[in-house]
């Protein structure tokens, strides 16, 4: 029997592209065109935040680390590039939630932000 497998990192991050994708296609073409390049940037951010959120999840936020005699606690580097990397993807949201004339249509209860973010 076959083990089931899911979609790959780059699959993930096509069906993001075109999740975002078709928030925004409301923009003019011309401005969709020159935010492609955000919207790769932030899909690709999405499954790495995701990815790295399984990591912390499984593997918690610190670690034993030794150097020399001494073993302390540091907060793992998988949490280091989280933080960054959310910082950046908000920053990419934000960004692409300002292209759009009277912003992002969304659900009840729901700003722009968290349509964007894909939250409920």
């Amino acid at each position: 029997m076959a083990i089931a497998v899911g979609p790959t990192r780059e699959e993930r991050i096509k069906r993001e592209f075109n999740r975002l994708k078709r928030l925004l296609k409301e923009l003019p073409k011309e401005k969709l065109q020159a935010a492609e390049g955000m919207i790769e940037r932030a899909a690709f951010m999405a499954i790495t935040l995701k990815e790295l959120e399984e990591d912390i999840n499984w593997k918690g936020t610190v670690e034993m680390f030794t150097q020399g005699e001494m073993t302390y606690e540091r907060k793992r580097p998988a949490v280091e590039i989280y933080n960054t990397t959310m910082k950046n993807y908000a920053a990419a949201c934000k960004q692409l939630t300002d292209l759009i004339p009277g912003g992002v249509p969304k659900p009840e209860g729901q700003d722009a932000f968290q349509v964007i973010m894909g939250r409920k």
